[in-house]
């Protein structure tokens, strides 16, 4: 994924994002504010700095979901199986294991994300209630013990 920057106060410069896979998103956030640019390139996430040219940060994880939550001015993010929340500067929480293998985000207005996570073992998907403000997650998939 090839992205031009047009910074503030630098020159204009070119990044090419690897890809994880071609079946996740490809999106561009600049909701955490300048200089800060958040890429995500078929699931692979990455926060640079436009103005240095510089990689904040890498996500290790495939990113399958990515959205500005303005209740916590913050990005979320999930790889299908939990969720992080992160500003410019720093990871503002990241919450327990929801689910053994999916996602589905249903309504993600107001505070309270409402999805279905999929459990494996009955081939359901069964509800689950995120807050966005802390990151609790009620219900899910996954138990909360092991």
């Amino acid at each position: 994924m090839v992205i031009e920057f047009i910074p503030e106060v630098s020159l204009p410069w070119v990044g090419n994002f690897r890809q994880f896979s071609a079946g996740l998103p490809n999106t561009v956030h600049l909701e955490l504010g300048s200089p800060a640019v958040v890429i995500v390139a078929g699931g692979a996430g990455y926060v640079i700095d436009c103005e240095e040219h510089r990689l904040i940060r890498d996500f290790s994880i495939p990113v399958e979901h990515c959205w500005h939550q303005p209740d916590v001015d913050a990005l979320i993010i999930s790889d299908g199986l939990h969720f992080e929340a992160f500003n410019a500067t720093r990871t503002l929480w990241r919450s327990r294991r929801v689910s053994w293998g999916g996602i589905k985000i249903i309504d993600r207005s107001g505070t309270i994300v409402r999805g279905e996570a999929y459990d494996p073992m009955s081939n359901t998907w069964q509800s689950f209630q995120l807050n966005v403000l802390d990151g609790i997650v009620e219900g899910g998939t996954y138990p909360t013990e092991l």
